[in-house]
């Protein structure tokens, strides 16, 4: 008796508690609904128990008390289950919308602080930089990066994810364009949004180089040569073809096991299917869409070739991290989120 008692209080809380922020346009129709709905059937469910008998029978459990008080209790999980996957749908949705918004006022900001003064602005060369606390180590990144490649003047810009420290300070004096972005999202956004704000300023390749020093920008001419060439549309350094600095046991072998399932995939060997040095023509990035925020190295090869743009390799070196700590998570949490950002753009 006492927890029908409570129930019925519970039923009566949600209806209320649902009318009052509906009224209070604090609760949207359809949420408002679905909770009165289960107010009410909670309500029902206290005060006439058998009123439920009928469907706990087609679901094979026989009238009595015991099994249904089981059997109400395996549908209000099943009903719990779907409710957490409307919550974590709408939450992903709130997570898209404000880190787009921080994108807009990110990218709005680097507009008014770098304007293009050109009509016909020469050929250029972005070079974008994705740092995130990388106050010890972008600095001697920015140094080595060439002003001018293949004859091509060089933009640098580096988006700031989020950064506290002084990275975006130390980028600013060494003249680099600065996007500041003060919500954090990940690797892959910030990539995304230098991609962008290079397009926005008219720079015919756009590459990619690590703010850690990892990768060595002097390599930047090779890296975009084959796209200045005209026999490439998307190129990767790869660090297997090239030079690997005591590369991490799991690390290394991962990568051997994804190289294998990208050259599937794309159909067209791939020996670093996860590098960060990499370069895109404009007209490839004007084609290509990326939705990774963290793993977003896992999709661009495979996007890439199913869109029939031709891709490429091209040696590189990687070293140890000189200063700073790495933002990677943990190697079994790396391979997992690979894969599943490797997985959805296969099939999407």
């Amino acid at each position: 008796m006492l927890l029908r008692v409570l129930g019925l209080a519970v039923a009566v809380t949600l209806l209320i508690v649902a009318a009052a922020r509906y009224r209070r346009k604090a609760l949207r129709l359809p949420d408002a609904l679905i909770t009165a709905l289960l107010g009410g059937a909670l309500g029902v469910i206290s005060v006439a128990p058998a009123t439920v008998d009928p469907l706990l029978r087609q679901l094979g459990f026989p009238p009595g008390d015991a099994r249904r008080v089981l059997g109400v209790l395996v549908l209000s999980n099943i009903s719990m289950f779907l409710l957490l996957l409307r919550a974590f749908s709408k939450t992903d949705r709130l997570e898209g919308l404000l880190g787009d918004h921080a994108d807009r006022l990110a990218s709005r900001w680097f507009t008014h602080e770098n304007p293009l003064r050109s009509v016909t602005p020469e050929r250029t060369v972005a070079v974008v930089v994705p740092a995130f606390n990388e106050a010890d180590g972008i600095e001697d990144v920015l140094a080595v990066i060439p002003d001018v490649i293949l004859g091509m003047k060089v933009d640098q810009i580096v988006v700031s994810d989020g950064s506290d420290d002084a990275t975006e300070h130390i980028a600013l004096r060494h003249g680099a364009l600065v996007a500041g972005r003060d919500l954090r999202r990940g690797q892959g956004a910030a990539v995304r949004l230098g991609y962008r704000l290079a397009l926005q300023r008219g720079a015919v390749v756009i590459a990619t180089v690590d703010a850690d020093g990892q990768y060595d920008p002097l390599e930047l001419s090779r890296l975009i040569s084959p796209i200045v060439r005209g026999e490439a549309d998307v190129v990767h350094g790869s660090r297997l073809l090239g030079a690997y600095e005591r590369p991490l046991w799991g690390r290394a072998h991962g990568l051997k096991v994804f190289a294998w399932v990208t050259t599937h995939m794309a159909g067209q060997p791939i020996t670093d299917p996860a590098s960060g040095f990499r370069a895109f023509s404009a007209e490839a990035l004007e084609v290509l869409e990326f939705r990774e925020n963290q793993f977003h190295a896992s999709e661009v090869t495979v996007a890439a070739t199913k869109l029939g743009l031709r891709v490429r390799e091209v040696p590189c070196s990687f070293r140890e991290r000189r200063a700073g700590f790495t933002k990677k998570p943990p190697v079994f949490r790396y391979g997992m989120g690979y894969a599943r950002s490797l997985l959805r753009t296969w099939l999407g």
